[in-house]
C-alpha cells in the first residue's frame, strides 16, 4: 500500500515462509496458502537507543499483490470507556465499519483524512450506531471530537490476507493465493512499514520473522474543525 512509508532498507527485514497449499485435486478451488510467524517490536527508550517491547500486540501484518471483495458483515469500532476498541481495525476496500457507543456519555467520531473525511456527530449508548463505509485504501486515524485520548486507526486494505498480533507478536495468514508473487507488510503506529517479497507455494518452510522499529511520536491531534481540545477541569480549590 503506497499510503505506507517502506523503510529503505529491506536487510531489516528477516522472512522465511511457511506455505500450506490446498491438495490439488479439489474441484472449483483456487489454491491458497498460510504464512505464520512473529513480530520483533522494538521501542525508542528515553536514554536512547531501541529495547525489544514486552507487548508486541497492535501490528498489523498483511499481504498486497491480489484484490479480494470486501466481507458483507460489518466490522465493529467500539467506543467503550472513553476509547476506542480496537485501537487498530484493518477492513477490506469497500467494506463498512459500525461505531457503536457503549458509553453513557457522548462521543462525536470523525476524521479527517483524504482518503475518508467523515463527521459522525454526537450520539450515545441509547442511540443507534453510525456506520461508515471506507472506499479507499490506506491509513485513515479516526477520533473523537469530544475526548482527546481517544484515537483509533481504520487499516483499508486490498483484501483480507491480514492479522493483527497479539502480545507475544505470533501472527498466521489464511488463504492466501499460492504461486502468487505478493508482498508481505507489517506496520504499527509510531512506525514505518516494512515489506518483504512473499511467494506462497506448495513447499513448506520455516517461519517468518519480521522487525518493526517504533522509533516516531505520535503527535496531538486537533478537533473537527482545527482548534485545540480545551484542557481539562482542574480540581483544585
Amino acid at each position: 500500500m503506497s499510503r505506507f512509508r517502506s523503510r529503505a532498507r529491506p536487510l531489516l527485514v528477516y522472512a522465511l515462509l511457511t506455505a500450506i497449499a490446498l491438495p490439488a485435486g479439489v474441484a472449483g478451488a483456487d489454491a491458497t496458502g498460510s504464512v505464520r510467524g512473529s513480530v520483533q517490536l522494538l521501542r525508542r527508550s528515553f536514554i536512547g537507543g531501541l529495547h525489544d517491547n514486552e507487548d508486541k500486540s497492535g501490528v498489523v501484518v498483511y499481504v498486497t499483490g491480489f484484490t479480494r471483495v470486501a466481507p458483507k458483515p460489518d466490522a465493529l469500532l467500539h467506543q467503550r470507556k472513553e476509547r476506542f476498541d480496537p485501537r487498530i481495525l484493518p477492513v477490506v476496500q469497500g467494506q463498512t465499519v459500525s461505531f457503536p457507543n457503549h458509553d453513557r456519555i457522548y462521543h462525536n467520531v470523525f476524521s479527517v483524512s483524504p482518503l475518508a473525511t467523515f463527521d459522525l456527530g454526537q450520539y450515545k449508548s441509547t442511540d443507534s450506531p453510525r456506520t461508515v463505509t471506507f472506499e479507499r485504501a490506506g491509513l485513515v486515524p479516526v477520533y473523537c471530537n469530544i475526548h482527546p485520548q481517544m484515537l483509533s486507526y481504520v487499516v483499508v486494505l486490498e483484501n483480507d490476507a491480514y492479522a493483527v498480533t497479539e502480545a507475544d507478536g505470533r501472527f498466521a495468514i489464511d488463504g492466501i493465493p499460492s504461486g502468487a508473487d505478493l508482498t508481505l507488510n507489517a506496520w504499527a503506529p509510531g512506525a514505518k512499514r516494512v515489506s518483504q517479497p512473499l511467494r506462497v507455494d506448495t513447499q513448506p518452510g520455516a517461519e517468518v520473522q519480521l522487525r518493526v522499529e517504533q522509533t516516531e511520536g505520535i503527535a496531538p491531534h486537533k478537533r473537527k474543525d482545527g482548534s485545540d481540545y480545551p484542557p481539562p477541569p482542574s480540581y483544585d480549590d
